[in-house]
């Protein structure tokens, strides 16, 4: 038995890019559908007997209806060559509130023949080309789908986290235990495991997942454990594999040393071999650069930019650069020379000028523990200025200043006929 392992495909995530005016779409909506279409074509290429998709098809709980009809066309695609499709939730398909609709549930309600939507932690028994296979489903685990308002009143958040990972041990245990030892078995799971390499989408949701351990998931009876969630492609265990196949496409710098891919698995005789397979993901290129010590700026961002492969490139430039320097810096300047270069979106160009040092002034500092005034600040600072100068021009600034810091003369009372007159 064969199966795709995909997670994480974000469609309708439209950061870094521009319409397309051939189809009207988002050229990063684009971007995700053609690195969905290459995996599928690699399971074709496999003969893969199920597409597994471990959560988050969508960037976001209310994906719009172009995201839909296109995610819509890969499934028909799918079922028209008879591949059942496996959908676990993640927490961007998740309901927005208790009693709404989330993003795939069209599927079920539909009632599509192949397509299976793991909403709620369940077991499964799926039929494949290969046969049949039994899956444990841990979707993106809410606290208001396993607690109710009895179980939460009054509690904590630790005793409420408490009890939520106590039920959720004890379901993947007696799941596991009530396995059909004749059929295969795979564990699906969107969410932290314990010991994963952290990768964007985790840092975003910090403190917000329940992150189980790997002896939980890695149960007997079970081939391989599908995950979803971490966008970085990474490898947990072997016996059984725990694998994060990592998301689609980049979403971000962040994610720009990251392969992106799927993962084909192939079970027999209960044990599971599997392969990453990389996508062509977009490049994302970050030029940073300390220019300050340099005589040319910009002639060594040009060889900078000149050395890097920026075709169909997301590029950004970070430049660190003083005051003498950053007029030879102009942004068109620089954006021209990364359009020469090819790239595909210029995510942003910032030049950090080195701010100024502060002159400190000789005998200044037990002065401002007496107290300076404003006067002596002013005298103090004309006489330190470069070039110097001259005595009689500071004589002249500093009788100004003195005509301007000098108190007004007291107000005359007015005369009785001046009041009336006011």
């Amino acid at each position: 038995m064969k199966i795709l392992h995909l997670a994480d495909l974000h469609i309708g995530m439209e950061n870094y890019g521009r319409l397309d005016p051939a189809t009207g779409l988002h050229s990063r909506l684009i971007d995700y559908l053609e690195r969905l279409d290459e995996a599928l074509a690699i399971g074709f290429d496999a003969g893969m007997d199920l597409v597994l998709i471990a959560g988050d098809v969508y960037k976001n709980r209310s994906p719009n209806p172009t995201h839909q009809r296109e995610f819509a066309r890969r499934i028909h695609r799918l079922r028209s060559a008879g591949v059942p499709v496996f959908i676990l939730t993640g927490n961007h398909d998740s309901s927005p509130s208790l009693g709404r609709a989330h993003s795939v549930e069209i599927f079920d309600a539909l009632g599509v023949e192949g397509v299976t939507i793991a909403d709620r932690p369940q077991r499964h028994l799926i039929a494949t080309p290969a046969g049949p296979l039994q899956i444990i489903a841990l979707p993106w685990v809410t606290r208001h789908s396993l607690l109710t308002r009895e179980d939460m009143h009054g509690a904590s958040f630790t005793e409420i986290e408490y009890e939520l990972r106590r039920r959720l041990e004890r379901f993947v245990e007696q799941q596991a235990a009530s396995l059909d030892p004749d059929i295969p078995a795979v564990l699906a799971f969107h969410g932290s495991v314990d010991g994963a390499q952290l990768g964007a989408e985790r840092a975003i949701t910090l403190g917000q997942d329940l992150v189980l351990p790997r002896t939980l998931l890695a149960q007997p009876g079970i081939a391989y454990v599908a995950l979803g969630h971490i966008h970085k492609h990474q490898a947990l265990g072997s016996d059984p594999p725990l694998v994060y196949p990592g998301s689609i496409e980049r979403i971000d710098f962040g994610e720009r040393d990251e392969p992106k891919g799927c993962v084909v698995v192939e079970i027999a005789h209960g044990r599971a071999s599997w392969r990453f397979h990389a996508l062509k993901a977009r490049p994302f290129v970050s030029i940073e650069k300390d220019l300050r010590p340099l005589s040319d700026p910009l002639g060594a961002v040009a060889t900078l930019i000149a050395r890097q492969d920026l075709r169909q490139a997301v590029v950004r430039i970070e430049l660190q650069a003083t005051r003498e320097q950053a007029p030879l810096l102009r942004e068109e300047e620089l954006r021209r020379l990364l359009d020469e270069a090819g790239a595909f979106y210029v995510a942003a160009v910032n030049v950090q000028v080195e701010r100024t040092e502060r002159r400190r002034y000789a005998g200044m500092d037990q002065e401002l523990l007496a107290g300076l005034t404003p006067r002596r600040a002013l005298e103090l600072y004309l006489r330190q200025k470069q070039p110097p100068l001259a005595p009689e021009r500071i004589a002249a600034l500093l009788a100004a200043a003195d005509e301007l810091l000098a108190p007004e003369p007291p107000a005359q009372p007015a005369t009785a006929q001046q009041a009336l007159e006011l």
